[in-house]
């Protein structure tokens, strides 16, 4: 008799469970790891300018209707001054704006040129140095989940050997311009209906549509995510693999299974609203419980033997 899936995702989150709990020492120092590394370089990313902010004003502050407008380097480095990056406006760029003009506000989200360079260089040293960490780990979970715990230099290896380094950042460049690329895209009818409702007489209606449909674009966006997220996985466990062997497995993998992956992965939702509001700290358990979820799912069904 066939397992119902909801069965099968709490027998293998059951066993992920109890597989940190077995080896919950080398677990949590791993983990450890990962997420001081993983704090550091967003440390790096803001204060380096790394990242890209938008900020809420008054319509008296920035008296401009919906839209894109283009900034030259003076107007750009005093609205970066408002957010402490003066420094990036050098070169101009582009301010996208939305006025609420019912509560007098603006929304506003600067990219200066300078600050679209920083971002791309800034982001590429994160993943350079993060990725590799992040496989090594992902390794020592694939080991808990078969019994044994591999030594502690083995978190590294992934730095050690070049070829294991440039695959791990591969996947990880593909896999986050991927999330970017895909999501962006699914927000856009959200997007449409908050800037529609901000300029067509009596758009309430359209500012109301435009959470759940932005919701929903967030929804989507993460189901096309998680199609390639397996690439992860298969690297971790079979590091041989070349990167488009990684993903061909990976999808190969999830055949006629792609809904119940996705629910996998966001009945995690829960735990992951629970470290943002304890500062990150259920993170020890929370990382581990997750990835050894995803590597017992993945796992490739057992060869029936011969009758």
């Amino acid at each position: 008799m066939t397992e119902h899936p909801s069965q099968q995702r709490r027998a293998l989150k059951f066993r992920a469970k109890r597989t940190f709990f077995r080896f919950i020492r080398p677990c949590l120092v791993c983990t450890f790891l990962l997420i001081l590394l993983s704090l550091l370089a967003q440390l790096f990313s803001v204060v380096s300018g790394g990242t890209f902010f938008y900020t809420v004003m008054d319509v008296r502050q920035f008296p401009m209707s919906t839209g894109i407008w283009k900034a030259d380097a003076t107007a750009m480095t005093n609205l970066l001054a408002l957010l402490g990056l003066e420094r990036l406006g050098d070169l101009g760029g582009l301010v996208f704006s939305v006025r609420y003009e019912d509560v007098g506000q603006v929304l506003v989200f600067p990219v200066a040129w300078r600050q679209v360079v920083n971002v791309a260089v800034i982001q590429g040293i994160v993943l350079l140095v993060t990725a590799p960490l992040s496989y090594g780990v992902l390794s020592q979970y694939r080991g808990f989940l078969e019994g044994r715990v591999r030594p502690f230099r083995a978190l590294f290896g992934w730095y050690a050997d070049l070829r294991l380094t440039a695959k791990a950042l591969a996947v990880q460049v593909i896999l986050t311009l991927w999330r970017l690329l895909s999501t962006l895209l699914c927000l856009l009818p959200g997007m449409f209906c908050a800037v529609a409702g901000t300029i067509v007489p009596n758009g309430e209606i359209m500012l109301l549509l435009s959470s759940p449909v932005l919701l929903l674009g967030l929804l989507a966006g993460y189901y096309l995510y998680v199609l390639l997220l397996p690439a992860r996985y298969v690297l971790a466990r079979d590091p041989v693999s070349s990167v488009p062997q990684a993903f061909s497995k990976g999808l190969s993998l999830l055949a006629g299974r792609h809904l119940e992956y996705f629910k996998l992965n966001f009945s995690f939702l829960p735990w992951h609203i629970i470290s943002m509001l304890l500062y990150g700290v259920p993170d020890l358990f929370v990382i581990p419980y997750v990835e050894m979820s995803n590597f017992l799912f993945l796992d490739p069904p057992p060869v029936p033997e011969n009758l």
